[in-house]
């Protein structure tokens, strides 16, 4: 199964051990799912532990790089402009439909209120670790 891991998910995973995002991170690290990211996103994962966390450079390259290892990173081709409150939300869609995911994992509103986009589900980690 291929998954975009929305960075709220990955941030949560890296930082608060024991959760469900954490859960679905350790799925990838099993190989029972294969997680697929784009560069936008991870330059979002960076900014977020160094902007939001106070993660110093070298922490944060380190943590990007275990990511960078464990996914298969798409450059997506064609732009999406599906959600207006957030367009930064965009970024996850286009990895999603680019690197051909079965489902987004994510804790943000605006994609969790798509419910599924272009036949891709999208699910609060909880919820994916419950239909697997």
């Amino acid at each position: 199964m291929r998954v975009v891991a929305d960075t709220n998910v990955l941030v949560s995973a890296l930082i608060f051990p024991g959760g469900a995002p954490e859960s679905v991170y350790r799925l990838a690290l099993e190989g029972r799912i294969e997680l697929v990211t784009s560069r936008p996103l991870l330059a979002e994962l960076g900014r977020v532990l160094t902007a939001k966390f106070g993660w110093g450079a070298e922490r944060t390259e380190e943590a990007v790089a275990e990511v960078i290892r464990l996914v298969e990173l798409v450059e997506p081709r064609q732009p999406v402009a599906e959600i207006e409150a957030d367009p930064a939300d965009d970024r996850v869609l286009e990895a999603a439909e680019e690197g051909h995911a079965n489902a987004i994992v994510s804790g943000d509103r605006h994609l969790l209120a798509l419910g599924s986009w272009r036949g891709i589900r999208i699910e609060s980690p909880a919820s994916f670790l419950a239909t697997l």
